[in-house]
């Protein structure tokens, strides 16, 4: 979630700032990042950092374990009961290891930055980010680093699928008609309305309702899967029932909460209407029981407030975040007015009439 809190802060200023401020992004479907991790290519990232590599005891004492490690490695494919013959593993980071982000942090070590635009990266999720108050120049300084970036891609062998790709632009105002693309190795990448990111859905004007409709119907996807061991006819235990929609439903719904739990109380009400439902089946409650007795008997938060703990929790631990695109975001104090709200605007919230 810290990189979500890295993101939507910039994208908040640009909605909130009183001078019309517009911000694009641009999310890469990068096909393969750093798919052929060359040993020999290791002194390069490793000389950003002052290290000095010396072809002696050094070498080895440096380069010989990421040899190692990467080198000589096979894999099987089994169907049923019939297993391939080894095939050599030519590229990729064993996953699972502690040495692989490791590497993965000294290799892409050395990947472009400019002033005008923001780099968010999660593993191979990259966003790129651009603010400005004319449209023209935010789509200039995207595809001036998309540049820079091509040359980046083309050293060390990374693919990109613009057809993946997606630009968003954020902003209050009536896109205008015809916005000129974003092009990356000659191929245009698409303007949309909603690009994804990590599994959460962004909008333009970061309302989230169509991310949070889609954690309705996921919820109730899952809810469907579980039904047989939750229902009203189900003769599982309810201490059971309840420990299943901790552990696997309320997840499901609460991904991304602290960030979309500033959104409008219209589309945070769909997934507490949702959870009352699964609670009321869970018990097989009649429908003169009222909502509260229910969560005061099985002793559970309702759903908004409980994502109020998770935010606070949240965000009273972002300054412990070792990341300078969280530690250098705009400082807001969540009690000011504001005609957009932000993220941290769910603490002060008092949830009253619920459940």
């Amino acid at each position: 979630m810290s990189v979500f809190e890295a993101v939507t802060p910039l994208s908040r200023q640009g909605l909130t700032n009183r001078i019309r401020k517009f911000e694009a992004t641009e999310t890469l479907g990068i096909q393969s990042r750093r798919r052929r991790k060359w040993v020999a290519a290791l002194p390069k990232p490793l000389t950003k950092f002052g290290t000095k590599a010396y072809y002696s005891s050094s070498y080895d004492l440096i380069f010989r374990p990421p040899d190692s490690f990467l080198s000589h490695r096979s894999f099987r494919v089994r169907v049923d009961r019939i297993i391939s013959s080894p095939r050599p593993i030519r590229s990729g980071l064993p996953q699972g290891s502690l040495s692989s982000p490791l590497l993965f942090t000294l290799y892409v070590n050395d990947i472009p930055q400019t002033d005008s635009s923001h780099l968010a990266m999660f593993a191979d999720d990259t966003v790129v980010i651009s603010q400005n108050k004319r449209f023209s120049v935010v789509i200039s300084n995207l595809q001036h680093y998309i540049s820079l970036l091509e040359l980046w891609l083309t050293d060390w062998k990374i693919k990109v699928n613009a057809s993946k790709s997606a630009c968003l632009m954020f902003t209050r105002s009536q896109l205008p008609v015809g916005l000129t693309p974003v092009t990356i190795f000659d191929q245009p990448v698409p303007w949309v309305n909603v690009a994804r990111y990590l599994g959460l859905f962004l909008d333009a004007k970061l309302t989230f309702a169509h991310y949070i409709e889609q954690t309705r119907r996921k919820a109730s996807a899952v809810h469907a899967i579980l039904k047989r061991l939750i229902s009203r006819r189900s003769n599982l235990a309810i201490r059971h029932k309840v420990l299943l929609y901790k552990s696997i439903i309320r997840p499901v719904m609460c991904y991304g909460s602290q960030i979309f739990g500033s959104a409008g109380m219209c589309h945070l009400k769909k997934l507490h209407t949702l959870t009352n439902s699964f609670l009321r089946q869970i018990v097989n409650a009649p429908w003169f029981v009222r909502n509260e007795v229910i969560y005061r008997d099985l002793k559970i938060k309702p759903l908004l407030p409980y994502i109020k703990n998770l935010s606070k929790r949240f965000f009273d631990n972002l300054p412990n975040v070792p990341n300078e695109l969280i530690s250098n975001q705009a400082a807001y104090d969540p009690a000011v007015p504001s005609s957009q709200k932000r993220p941290r605007a769910l603490l002060d919230h008092e949830f009253i009439n619920f459940p």
